[in-house]
């Protein structure tokens, strides 16, 4: 027993060890499992799960390479920078971000409807408590994002990092290198703590501790707050209003619609507060507002016959198109079924 552990650690070694000198071919073997699961698609029976496992699986792989890759070039600013109950709330939501719909295609196939929907309401919850502990508790997270942990930019992280110029920040012991604004919280470097420009590593200047930042509550951190709860609170809000209406019903249609644009409203009128960071998942916040024109009723009653319209003509006018519109529009239902959910976040 004890050889077999040490030949699977021995072999997970070489694995990280690999991992960690090959990003690009690396790259290069995720894209291939990932679109291995359109090619599944359809080809076998139980397809939609098995399509949905070895997508969530490929999703897993990124995310648990990224990790070596992250540890290896020394640059796990979040692992260092975050607290531990921060660091696990993000990885688990993570993980419920790349496995949740496989989880439910695999209840519905196992226990049926009910199954189905006990796995969803479970999951939701998790992620709505999980959310609100990263909101309320972690100082650094105040817009969630999806998901939490973003894939790594492989390319920005192996690119070469000048020197440190260790006898300057000797000369720099015990005193700041920057400054905090008063009105905007914005860290500036001071004149008299610049190195040169080729021992520069470029990144933020460091303020004193006593100079760091408050919650910018003056400049409407609570209406910040109450807009990220009312996006935490929206998915379990809606599958309360489908319970009660039904799973196609307007009223929880225009009420989820609502949430969202009401916690979109509040953020923009205080968008000068958040960091670039934010305003990047903010924008994508709004652009993912475009899923509701996928999803029922309203799909039901005016999307699908647009876009069954639009496909027909593109099969029937151009060349060489008709199968690929046919096919395309086969998977939609099932797409518009499987993927647009009015209660995921």
């Amino acid at each position: 027993m004890s050889s077999a552990l040490c030949e699977i650690q021995n072999l997970y070694e070489r694995y990280v060890k690999w991992v960690s000198g090959n990003p690009s071919a690396l790259a290069d073997v995720e894209l291939t499992v990932k679109w291995l699961s359109y090619f599944v698609a359809g080809k076998i029976n139980n397809s939609s799960a098995v399509s949905e496992l070895v997508y969530s699986l490929s999703n897993l792989l990124v995310f648990f390479n990224d990790r070596i890759i992250e540890k290896a070039a020394h640059k796990s600013n979040n692992a260092t920078s975050n607290s531990s109950l921060e660091r696990q709330m993000k990885v688990l939501l993570t993980t419920l971000e790349y496995c949740e719909v496989f989880i439910e295609l695999t209840a519905h196939k196992v226990w049926g409807t009910s199954g189905r929907w006990f796995f969803i309401v479970i999951i939701q919850i998790i992620k709505c408590i999980g959310r609100l502990i990263l909101t309320l508790y972690c100082q650094s997270t105040k817009i969630v994002r999806t998901p939490p942990i973003p894939a790594l930019n492989r390319k920005k992280l192996h690119e070469a990092q000048p020197p440190e110029n260790d006898s300057f920040r000797d000369n720099l012991a015990g005193e700041s290198s920057g400054i905090v604004l008063k009105r905007s919280g914005r860290v500036m470097r001071k004149v008299n703590c610049s190195p040169s420009l080729t021992s520069r590593t470029w990144k933020p200047p460091l303020a004193a501790a006593g100079n760091q930042p408050h919650p910018p509550l003056e400049y409407g951190g609570k209406l910040l707050m109450s807009a990220e709860m009312l996006y935490i609170a929206k998915p379990l809000i809606h599958l309360a209003c489908m319970k009660r209406f039904g799973t196609k019903s307007w009223t929880s249609y225009l009420l989820a619609l609502a949430l969202d644009s009401v916690s979109l409203r509040m953020y923009y009128k205080n968008r000068e507060v958040l960091s670039k960071e934010q305003r990047v998942e903010l924008s994508q916040r709004c652009v993912s507002m475009l899923l509701y024109l996928m999803r029922s009723p309203f799909y039901d009653r005016y999307t699908h016959d647009k876009i069954a319209n639009v496909l027909h003509g593109i099969g029937n006018n151009i060349p060489l198109t008709g199968t690929i519109s046919r096919l395309i529009l086969s998977y939609i239902p099932h797409w518009q079924e499987t993927y647009f959910y009015m209660w995921s976040t």
